[in-house]
């Protein structure tokens, strides 16, 4: 997903490499190096971690952050999309939105905007 272009024709490694050489900070730039240093998603996997950021742009939240994707959710993604999901594409989403709460409240602790998952 790193080499894919976006709307302005520059890829996020382009974007990515740009800020490493203009980053001052040096924990700024490690984060933009760790970014970069992302082993790329395989695509055989693309259409699971895009079924699980639809999912994820759906989130519900409680008024202290964002609610984990519940199984409702994806229950009623299953039904409406007619994408039907084998048990372990389940935990792997799970697992995806564990990490991603975990980041969520890393950063809150920090006090940083969370990042969005990247597409």
């Amino acid at each position: 997903m790193l080499n894919a272009a976006d709307k302005d024709g520059f890829s996020k490694r382009e974007k990515l490499e740009g800020l490493i050489q203009r980053s001052r900070k040096p924990e700024k730039r490690a984060e933009y190096e760790a970014d970069l240093a992302c082993p790329p998603l395989p695509p055989s996997l693309i259409y699971l971690w895009n079924t699980f950021n639809r999912l994820s742009s759906r989130r519900s939240s409680n008024g202290f952050g964002v609610n984990p994707i519940s199984w409702a959710d994806i229950d009623a993604f299953v039904r409406h999309s007619k994408f039907a999901l084998a048990p372990w594409e389940i935990e792997t989403i799970e697992d995806l939105d564990r990490l991603f709460l975990a980041e969520i409240s890393r950063n809150q602790s920090e006090n940083k905007p969370p990042k969005k998952p990247q597409e």
